[in-house]
């Protein structure tokens, strides 16, 4: 899988293994006493590994099998228990023993995903998250890559988690490492 090449050849810019301060404020602001937490894309495991230091219940997906891998070593050398597992995020509600969740993460899965692949995210993702439960999820605005279209507009994201989420902030910057549009979402079960 391109995936588990692009870790083992570590040309992974958005793996920065610095939890973003977005989370960190979010955390102190709406969990302070920790819940379960379900962190999509969750690459090497860096924002899984703070949220289990702040008292939460973590399950970390991603599809690759390498960063997975890497994802547990860290857990194992901190001596904190997480449930990393090799996981395609649009298939959330055929995950046996996920469980449901007070808050779920993603920095930069969603917007790689194609269309038909974000309406099923978001509908798993629905089935998944408590009620008021919230959802942090970070994500380029739209551009052309090579010959395909990467990204997702801000009324994208409201509109494809309308039927079950409001969205309570949105806050449109620029990522560091490449300069591209991006965004921060926080968006609550309702």
């Amino acid at each position: 899988m391109i995936w588990d090449l692009i870790y083992w050849l570590k040309r992974t810019p958005w793996d920065t293994q610095v939890t973003p301060p977005e989370l960190l404020e979010l955390v102190t602001r709406r969990f302070a006493g920790g819940g379960r937490a379900l962190d999509i894309g969750c690459g090497t495991g860096t924002n899984a590994l703070y949220l289990a230091t702040c008292g939460f219940e973590v399950v970390g997906l991603d599809v690759s099998r390498r960063a997975i891998a890497l994802a547990r070593r860290k857990a194992r050398v901190a001596g904190v228990k997480i449930d990393f597992r090799v996981a395609d995020a649009t298939r959330l509600p055929h995950l046996s023993g996920l469980g449901h969740f007070d808050l779920a993460l993603d920095i930069g899965c969603f917007h790689v995903l194609s269309p038909s692949g974000r309406a099923a995210y978001a509908l798993g993702l629905r089935q998944r998250i408590e009620s008021r439960g919230v959802f942090l999820l970070y994500a380029f605005c739209p551009m052309q890559r090579s010959r395909r279209q990467m990204g997702i507009a801000t009324d994208e994201v409201a509109a494809l988690f309308a039927d079950a989420f409001v969205v309570d902030d949105c806050t449109i910057g620029g990522d560091s490492a490449s300069g591209r549009a991006s965004a921060w979402y926080t968006l609550r079960r309702v």
